[in-house]
């Protein structure tokens, strides 16, 4: 009896659009696909590193370039992680902004960051302030998960028009 009295139902909200086996088109699995969809690709086609530095500068007088150092504990020593000098791009009346990708960090962990001027002159300006980040996860594994996103939004698809 519940069988007829369910498929009764289903027959006046359909009202002849839809077959009542089927039911109403899935548009909330549609819309699960979709949105799995996107964020694999953008974590396909993006680039993210485990640690992107970004800073900026109000101007540039004298400077040559800059050195990233890294210290993997808060009381850890510095140890330079840019292998040449990141050469100034900015002159002396407007600064530049500037960006570094570390690679080479485990994930999970947390460094510590610094900038260093380098000016033509051999002057070096290490400047104290540090920024502490926690590092990602690296750029392989980023593009696994936007393969495994992609693939389960053609399952969810492909549940959804099987029936």
């Amino acid at each position: 009896m519940r069988s007829f009295l369910s498929l009764k139902i289903a027959r006046r909200l359909c009202s002849g659009r839809c077959i009542p086996e089927q039911g109403v088109f899935p548009w909330l699995r549609f819309l699960l696909a979709l949105l799995l969809s996107v964020g694999g690709l953008m974590l396909l086609w993006r680039d993210i590193p485990p640690v992107l530095l970004t800073w900026e500068t109000a101007s540039e007088v004298g400077t040559a370039g800059f050195n990233v150092y890294r210290a993997a504990a808060p009381d850890g020593d510095f140890v330079q992680v840019n292998p040449t000098l990141i050469p100034a791009v900015g002159d002396e009346l407007v600064g530049a902004s500037y960006r570094f990708a570390d690679d080479n960090v485990m994930p999970g962990r947390r460094y510590q960051y610094r900038i260093e001027e380098v000016e033509w002159d051999g002057t070096i300006n290490t400047y104290p302030e540090t920024v502490t980040v926690r590092a990602g996860l690296p750029r392989v594994w980023t593009k696994i998960e936007g393969g495994v996103l992609i693939l389960l939004a053609l399952f969810v698809l492909w549940r959804s028009f099987k029936r």
